[in-house]
């Protein structure tokens, strides 16, 4: 049994499997309103799981008794929010590395931005480090003692990955459906081996915000979600917050990890990508409704964003493909 079919079990009315494909079990996540966010996750090894994460905007509540175990958790876009049965928040933002080990209990996970995606890799401190072991053809692997250096003396550490280590772990994103386990099995073995031959990792020291900050902030979020097809400005959005643009687009940043237009461009093309799947609106006519004038700039802006054209995304999601998604963080 897998450690999500445990995690299943113990919240069985948020977390269940809903399809596999041999090398891949998918599961559903349900939110405190009844959204769904997908988990796909791959069983690389024993006690070796991997999981790409794609989780709308939401909070679920979680039961979660941690084996003894290193998790390392990478956002690739949007942002994550945990609260800890240890006291502890953790936040992880676009771009952001998280190592913790049993310590972290999850208690409340929270998804601000309109979309998460991330990876998880899930490694058991005996089965996994054994093999591990086995894997890297007896090369040593004393998890123990990484686990250590990584959690450090609260049981998490968030850092920024250095550029090798970023484009590895978005080169997960890279492995199509031709034998996907056996190349994510490899990917796993050089993350692994990249974190323990890194010396050191900076961690972040969390710079928190006061409440009626976040809550102006969020007025902010609300008009940037809104009325896509209209034009607005980062004027409006500080004025929205009642504060100067300098101000607000500082503060704006460190709650959310994104800048303002940025992120309403992320509303635009994600409303633009539910809209092809779920409709047989024309591409110009849905780039109308999202703001676009210019279909050719919205074609561009939406391959940037997803690595496929418009077209190439609604056909891919009416053949059905189960993928694990492919959105480019930087669009």
């Amino acid at each position: 049994m897998t450690v999500l079919d445990i995690l299943a079990k113990r919240n069985a009315d948020k977390l269940r499997a809903v399809e596999a494909d041999g090398a891949s079990v998918r599961y559903h996540l349900r939110m405190r309103d009844g959204v769904v966010g997908i988990i796909d996750a791959f069983e690389l090894f024993d006690g070796v799981s991997l999981m790409f994460n794609s989780i709308p905007r939401g909070t679920a509540e979680w039961d979660d008794r941690e084996p003894c175990e290193l998790q390392i958790d990478w956002c690739r876009r949007g942002r994550f929010e945990l609260d800890a049965a240890n006291g502890r928040a953790i936040r992880l933002n676009e771009g952001e590395l998280a190592f913790h080990d049993e310590r972290v209990l999850k208690r409340v996970m929270a998804f601000p931005s309109p979309l998460y995606t991330g990876l998880t890799l899930r490694i058991d401190r005996s089965v996994g480090a054994a093999s591990l072991e086995r894997a890297l053809h007896g090369r040593t692997v004393d998890l123990d003692g990484l686990a250590r250096r990584l959690t450090g003396e609260d049981g998490c550490t968030v850092c920024d990955p250095d550029p090798s280590m970023r484009a590895l772990l978005g080169s997960f994103w890279d492995v199509d459906e031709r034998a996907p386990l056996a190349r994510l099995r490899l990917k796993a073995l050089e993350l692994v081996a990249l974190v323990d031959a890194t010396p050191s990792f900076a961690p972040h020291a969390e710079s928190y915000q006061r409440r009626s900050t976040i809550e102006s902030l969020e007025r902010s979020m609300r008009l940037l979600e809104s009325d896509l097809e209209s034009a607005v400005t980062l004027r409006d959005a500080a004025n929205a917050a009642d504060m100067s643009v300098s101000s607000f687009k500082e503060r704006f940043v460190r709650a959310f990890g994104i800048s303002p237009m940025a992120y309403r461009r992320q509303c635009r093309l994600e409303c633009a990508a539910r809209l092809l799947e779920t409709t047989g609106e024309s591409v110009a006519r849905i780039a109308l409704s999202v703001g676009y004038r210019n279909p050719s700039k919205f074609s561009a802006a939406f391959a940037s964003a997803f690595s496929h054209s418009p077209s190439e995304h609604r056909a891919l999601h009416r053949d059905g493909e189960r993928g694990h998604g492919r959105i480019n963080p930087t669009a």
